[in-house]
């Protein structure tokens, strides 16, 4: 009986164990970290998407941030000039906190309803570091 007793709690304070090493390891992770000290407000959003409205045909702009990345789907209703893309892009990179983009890499996809265009998708993408987008 007394031996029953002894395996079940060994048991139990394994598993306990086993539960406050998970729960350590899952809750200090960087992204929990850095989530909080890193993230695009709905105000620089909003911005973005205003000065990418200024691009002829936009159809539909979505703006994702995860972890590290800002992801920017500009969907055109037909082509556009892409010098126009280009210099409008760069100047969007305005709209963004010093400290988001010290610390986020960005990238854009340019797509076009048009089916027979030559110029799209496109995709662009700016590093941390860089201060505009490489196409």
């Amino acid at each position: 009986m007394k031996s029953k007793i002894v395996k079940i709690v060994i048991v139990v304070v394994i598993l306990v164990l086993i539960l406050a090493i998970l729960k350590n390891l899952f809750s200090s992770s960087d992204y929990s970290r850095t989530s909080k000290k890193y993230s695009l407000s709905n105000n620089e959003k909003n911005s973005v998407k205003a000065k990418l409205e200024e691009i002829e045909n936009v159809d539909s702009i979505k703006i994702y941030d995860n972890v590290k990345i800002i992801k920017i789907l500009v969907n055109l209703s037909d082509d556009t000039d892409f010098e126009t893309i280009k210099r409008i892009s760069n100047e969007s990179l305005e709209n963004f906190s010093e400290k988001n983009l010290k610390y986020y890499d960005i990238e854009i996809y340019v797509s076009s309803d048009n089916k027979e265009s030559e110029i799209y998708p496109q995709i662009g993408y700016k590093h941390k570091l860089n201060q505009e987008f490489s196409w």
